[in-house]
């Protein structure tokens, strides 16, 4: 069941083990005082305390030595995440200070650029959620976060990390789902619960909203507001399909595959294309086919970051750049063809109805000096996801696509389908668009006529220029067509 108390308090693992590992992955002593004993022998108390780097962070009493230390790390475990906690509540504020810091005492050669700032304000802001996570820490993450500028000034608005997919037999019908736990994915999911705390922001007549209302009557951005991407390493799909490409011969094969649309293979067995047959899997289960990170961006680039349902309230909202923080082989030539260069094929700005366009975002990657550690081995299926003013982040284990742990009470994700949808209807009823309420949530999203025609033009595109079909969760699975 999904609470909002630390990791390391709710799971099944000892949390002695869980401190030392804390210790571990971030460099820190994590030791325990001798314990001493109190009490008559029929009915003695045991008491130690945990020390980490030094510091005594929490007194542990219980009944033998063993229960002792253990309370002692599950009390300092959880002072840890508190912390922490604070400290991610007030991330952006700590890293911005850190980066203006590092540039003033010269550790850097020259001034960071725009990019190099989208760069170290995304790494600081996931290295404070990090801190939160006590028992899911693994360095080998794929991070992705949306960064707003607003006048000059970066905030990191949202992140996700993650690279799995719901296995077949735990999907769900019922908005509750996670389906695709990918860092790129599920960070955009974030995006969208800070545009509704937006919209929230901008009905109650707050300071400084982000939107303002446009001719059309939808609302659009106010002037001096962007919206920017980071991730750690080129997106899933044809962005990364072709990390090395040796003789002439490999190269002209590759070639012809090459910008075609692909479909992940469950649990993190790579992409193929979506004209290709699926295998089953072992014992002859079916397997998800969800669309790579790759294609979603680049249909991001026409359609928007706002999804279907925020269309009916809001003008698209398109990225101004994408960061990327490593690579490998020549993947750097292919990330610009697989992130929007397959839009520029044929006429398909032509076609785009207003207000919608095709996006051409700046792309930003690293220094050969500044590149981040590219490896990355069989991480574990947890995926962390923050949008700001959280004081925690949430936890989803990306292959049962459920909420393991969060900043809030509620049982199912906040990025879920199911609160978005509950969200809109709170916005709907703000607005007094009263006609799109009670309906399911597939009939709204197909209600969002505009948003549809150009995906559907979009799509058009991509069949015309032989890059294969669009394989849609929705329309494959049902996984759309519920209530509230």
């Amino acid at each position: 069941m999904a609470t909002n108390l630390p990791p390391c308090v709710i799971s099944n693992r000892d949390p002695v083990s869980v401190l030392m590992e804390h210790g571990q992955t971030r460099e820190v002593t994590v030791d325990f005082t001798e314990c001493t004993r109190t009490g008559p022998a029929h009915n003695s108390r045991f008491h130690t305390a945990a020390l980490v780097n030094g510091k005594r962070f929490a007194e542990g009493h219980g009944t033998s030595k063993k229960n002792a230390k253990k309370i002692a790390a599950e009390l300092a475990l959880d002072r840890l995440y508190k912390v922490a906690s604070r400290n991610l509540k007030d991330a952006n504020q700590i890293v911005a200070e850190n980066v203006e810091l590092s540039e003033e005492e010269g550790e850097q050669p020259e001034p960071l650029s725009p990019a190099q700032k989208i760069k170290a304000m995304a790494k600081g802001v996931f290295e404070l959620a990090e801190e939160t996570q006590m028992i899911y820490f693994c360095k080998e993450k794929v991070v992705a976060a949306f960064l707003m500028e607003r006048n000059g000034q970066q905030t990191v608005v949202a992140l996700g990390t993650g690279n799995r997919s719901v296995l077949y037999q735990n999907l769900k019908s019922d908005g509750t789902c996670i389906i695709q736990a990918h860092a790129e994915i599920v960070a955009r999911r974030a995006f969208v619960r800070f545009l509704y705390n937006e919209l929230d922001r901008f009905v109650e007549g707050e300071k400084n909203p982000i939107f303002t209302r446009s001719n059309t009557g939808k609302l659009s951005l106010v002037d001096g507001v962007k919206f920017h991407l980071y991730i750690s390493r080129p997106p899933c799909g044809d962005a990364s399909a072709f990390p090395t490409i040796g003789s002439k011969d490999v190269r002209s094969k590759a070639l012809r595959k090459q910008g075609v649309l692909r479909t992940l293979v469950a649990d993190g067995e790579g992409a193929i294309p979506t004209d290709s047959v699926l295998p089953a899997g072992h014992n002859g289960e079916e397997r998800l086919r969800v669309m790579t990170c790759s294609d979603k961006i680049c249909r991001w680039n026409v359609v928007g970051v706002q999804g279907a349902l925020l269309s009916h309230i809001m003008e698209p909202i398109y990225l101004s750049s994408v960061v990327i923080g490593s690579y490998s082989g020549d993947q750097k030539e292919h990330v610009p063809r697989a992130v929007f260069g397959r839009l520029k094929t044929g006429a398909l700005d032509e076609k785009i109805y207003n207000p919608y366009m095709v996006n051409s975002p700046s792309l930003y990657y690293p220094e050969d000096h500044d590149l981040d550690n590219y490896a990355l081995n069989k991480s574990r299926q947890y995926s962390v996801i923050w949008t700001i003013g959280d004081e925690g982040v949430e936890v989803i284990d990306g292959i049962f696509g459920t909420k393991i742990s969060g900043p809030t009470d509620m049982a199912y994700s906040a990025i879920s389908k199911k609160h978005f949808f509950t969200l809109f209807h709170q916005i709907c009823t703000k607005f007094g668009r009263r006609d799109l309420l009670g309906k399911s949530y597939l009939q709204i999203k197909d209600k969002a006529s505009e948003y549809r025609r150009n995906q559907d033009v979009l799509y058009q595109h991509f069949v015309s220029k032989k890059l294969g079909t669009w394989c849609s969760v929705s329309e494959n699975y049902d996984v759309d067509n519920f209530y509230l």
